[in-house]
């Protein structure tokens, strides 16, 4: 990953920042990113959370779900997994473009606010369906090139840009990549401003 040392750098304070990019750009998008992962959460699902960051999102996604998940947390920054070490999971460093797993290891993949990070986000999404089996799903939300919705949104991207935590993907470049990679089927979910979701079908 391009920033992980970025992230290492900022894991004490990312919750804040984030934070205010879910209230002013993301929202929408995370909401609609969290009712897919929560549909399709199984008991004893193996689940892979990749660029896990803080854990923030995984927390959230396993309040609802009355049996532990088989979940495995990975991320680039070491300080990022020290933040999730109240989560009941395997913690793993390694980079989305390179997962350190055999083919067909889980049921369900996700990645929030990750594929952003990378030069080229194609290297990952192969490894996304690479690792998932047959049947399974990868959920995905990015930060998307699309018309901000407001002047704190378009702040935001700029600092995001200027920054170096990353860039503004096209979401329709992004569902012919992860076609070429071998998703099934690619679901675009309803969202609006600067971000995109979608559920890779394996």
């Amino acid at each position: 990953m391009r920033s992980y040392n970025i992230y290492d750098d900022i894991a004490d304070s990312y919750g804040r920042a984030h934070a205010r990019w879910l209230r002013f750009a993301g929202g929408e998008a995370q909401c609609a990113f969290e009712g897919a992962v929560t549909a399709l959460l199984r008991p004893d699902v193996r689940l892979l959370d990749v660029a896990c960051g803080t854990g923030t999102v995984v927390r959230r996604l396993l309040k609802g779900l009355e049996s532990r998940a088989n979940l495995v947390l990975l991320d680039a920054s070491q300080k990022m997994l020290d933040c999730c070490d109240d989560i009941p999971a395997q913690r793993v460093i390694g980079c989305m473009k390179n997962l350190p797993f055999r083919d067909d290891s889980f049921d369900l993949l996700t990645c929030a606010w990750g594929l952003e990070t990378l030069d080229d986000p194609y290297p990952a999404l192969s490894e996304f369906v690479r690792v998932t089996r047959c049947g399974g799903h990868v959920c995905i939300v990015f930060c998307a090139d699309r018309q901000p919705r407001s002047i704190a949104d378009r702040m935001l991207r700029h600092r995001i840009s200027q920054t170096g935590r990353g860039s503004f993907l096209v979401d329709g470049k992004m569902r012919e990549l992860a076609m070429t990679a071998g998703a099934r089927r690619v679901q675009s979910l309803h969202c609006s401003g600067s971000a995109a979701a979608m559920i890779l079908h394996i």
